[in-house]
């Protein structure tokens, strides 16, 4: 099991929790990306593509679904079972480009790389998602040093 414990102060995970659950409902209901080969003649083969990519989603979300219905994670806690930390990484990957994409196109690349964002020139609709932004990469973070 890798466990450990997020530097945010816990309020700011438990007020952040039903946007983070209110985003990942969002990927779920987004559809899969087409066969990479607009061209491609074999319809068996995009098929089986697509229900394997399917599949992988499916295994991604459920992962990442059992992390945030821990209760512990509300209070900045994360525990992933070691097969599933793969898993959780794709997924919470899939969030944030969801919330870069439809939150936070306003803010430049550099801005959400380095952390460095002035909250007074940002609108205070997207200060939540900004948050989660950084907060699902603080997992994505501790995960991969405890995997490495």
């Amino acid at each position: 099991m890798i466990e450990f414990q997020l530097r945010v102060d816990s309020r700011i995970t438990r007020s952040l929790t039903p946007v983070i659950t209110k985003c990942f409902s969002e990927c779920r209901n987004t559809s899969l990306p087409s066969f990479p080969y607009r061209d491609e003649s074999d319809q068996d083969l995009a098929d089986a593509w697509l229900a394997s990519l399917a599949e992988d989603y499916a295994r991604d979300r459920q992962a990442v679904a059992r992390l945030f219905n821990n209760p512990k994670f509300a209070h900045g806690y994360v525990e992933v079972s070691e097969d599933d930390a793969e898993l959780v990484l794709r997924a919470i990957t899939e969030i944030r480009l969801h919330v870069r994409e439809t939150y936070l196109a306003s803010f430049p690349d550099h801005e959400l790389e380095t952390g460095e964002v002035s909250f007074s020139t940002k609108s205070k609709e997207a200060q939540p998602y900004y948050l989660t932004y950084l907060v699902l990469a603080e997992v994505q973070e501790g995960l991969i040093q405890e995997i490495v």
